[in-house]
């Protein structure tokens, strides 16, 4: 909700440059707007590009409707450069968490199914907070 509000403020922040600039009128911003508005959407993000998940970057730029087919499987800092060039459009369909969670849910329903299947009762899977505390209690030896 916190993040949210930060990226409606800064979506506020650069529709208000932009009426005070000239009107809401469809035009080009200057490379100096463009600038303030991408600072205004950074600080409004609640933790660094680069502390972010592939996944959230990748949201990111969906919700500003940025087409970008070699984003797929790229490295990081590819997927960092790309959201900071395009940080300062404005945000045209919100994607909230749990929409963006909604592929490990759907992972959680298929393996509750798998429970029920002959030979499957005794199945445990283990996702990634699982294994993050079976390194903390085992002592992580890097082989995780």
């Amino acid at each position: 909700q916190v993040v949210a509000m930060r990226a409606a403020a800064a979506v506020l922040a650069v529709a208000l440059m932009l009426v005070m600039a000239g009107g809401a009128k469809a035009r080009e911003m200057s490379e100096s707007e463009i600038e303030k508005a991408r600072e205004a959407a950074l600080k409004a993000l609640d933790k660094p590009l680069e502390k972010m998940r592939a996944k959230e970057l990748l949201v990111l730029l969906k919700e500003r409707g940025v087409e970008c087919k070699e984003c797929r499987g790229a490295e990081k800092s590819f997927l960092v450069q790309k959201v900071r060039e395009n940080i300062h459009l404005p945000i045209k369909n919100k994607i909230n968490q749990e929409q963006a969670k909604g592929k490990d849910e759907s992972v959680d329903d298929i393996m509750a199914k798998l429970k029920g299947m002959p030979g499957m009762e005794n199945i445990k899977v283990y996702g990634r907070d699982d294994i993050e505390k079976m390194a903390k209690q085992f002592g992580n030896k890097g082989d995780l």
